[in-house]
């Protein structure tokens, strides 16, 4: 397993890594907060230990922006602190997610049999969530053999030449929403693959403009009635697995299209804005779809809390869940808020810049 060691201190640096290697265990060091967000995304390492005093930017921030990223969130950070630093600075952080603190100067045996602890915990929650992954996967599996058979009675039926008109337009328009199941279904496995760590992304720089370009026309051809308004970025270069966000903005495209029942417009524009903790490209997709209630918007990628309401949306959830389920595994986040104007909602994504 793998430990990420972030302190500004050389020596401390060192001999934990040393000791910490001595224990089987694979280590990297960073020197401070900034760098320890960024090698913590792209490591993923399965424990962090994290200095509070550090220049460039300091532990608890470095923590707070760590347990707000979705591929950082849930690596498990113990603090490495001196006597002087406030106790009350010791209560934020560990409100904000930190599982354990030590003191300086450090006792080794103490933190390795902490270390121990934490990685065990660790690796039945990565297992325990591998099997509920497997368990959806199989699920969903099942279900699909079910409308497999229906689908192939509908086939049977359409290409029959006793049935009439009116009851095979009937058929088609069903058979259309059973094929759209399906493929959403076969991006959940094929996403909850990637969860589990059975299959990997292929993480690369790419040209955002020229993909979300790409996906417009596919829309547009089918579905002549949807406009799209396109507010690029001059700097649209980003981080991630190009084939899954190009799904993934299609599935998003094709939900609200359904949601407008296939004619409006929806809106693009871009900002890159550059933080402590890196360059971000932060796309707002506006479209003209029933404006959701506050509430609601919050829990739209939660299928299971959005039934609990009396209002439901027009958006298909499956894929809703599908796009946050790309977007997250790519390291980016997205938030839905309903729009300013009289109809129609905004979804707010943030995805990592180059």
């Amino acid at each position: 397993m793998t430990i990420l060691v972030v302190d500004d201190e050389k020596e401390l640096r060192n001999t934990l890594k040393n000791a910490l290697e001595s224990e089987g265990y694979d280590v990297i060091t960073a020197e401070n907060g900034l760098s320890g967000i960024l090698m913590a995304q792209e490591k993923k390492p399965d424990l962090i230990l994290l200095d509070i005093s550090m220049p460039v930017m300091d532990g608890f921030t470095a923590l707070f922006k760590l347990k707000q990223n979705p591929s950082t969130k849930d690596i498990p950070v113990i603090i490495l602190r001196g006597q002087y630093v406030d106790e009350k600075i010791l209560g934020r952080v560990l409100n904000f997610g930190a599982v354990d603190f030590f003191y300086k100067p450090i006792k080794f045996t103490e933190l390795i049999s902490r270390v121990r602890s934490v990685l065990r915990l660790r690796s039945l929650e990565i297992e325990t969530k591998k099997i509920e992954l497997m368990t959806e996967k199989f699920f969903i599996g099942e279900i699909k053999k079910i409308f497999t058979s229906v689908k192939d009675v509908m086939e049977f039926l359409i290409g029959d030449e006793r049935i009439g008109d009116e009851i095979k337009v009937l058929l088609l328009e069903n058979y259309k929403k059973i094929k759209n199941v399906f493929e959403l279904a076969d991006y959940f496995l094929k996403l909850s693959d990637i969860s589990a760590g059975v299959e990997q992304l292929k993480i690369e720089n790419f040209d955002f403009n020229l993909l979300v370009k790409d996906v417009v026309e596919g829309i547009k051809k089918k579905f002549d009635a949807i406009d799209f308004e396109l507010i690029f970025a001059r700097d649209s270069l980003v981080k991630g697995d190009q084939e899954w966000l190009r799904t993934g903005f299609s599935v998003l495209f094709e939900a609200m299209a359904e949601a407008m029942n296939y004619k409006g417009k929806i809106n693009i524009s871009e900002v890159v804005r550059a933080g402590s903790d890196g360059k971000y490209l932060f796309v707002t997709v506006r479209d003209e779809a029933k404006k959701l209630p506050s509430e609601v918007a919050k829990f739209l990628f939660n299928p299971y809390l959005i039934s609990g309401y009396e209002f439901k949306p027009d958006y298909n959830l499956m894929a809703m869940k599908i796009f946050q389920k790309v977007i997250e595994l790519n390291g980016g986040s997205i938030v839905v808020e309903p729009s300013e104007q009289e109809t129609g909602n905004k979804f707010i994504i943030r995805l990592h810049a180059v």
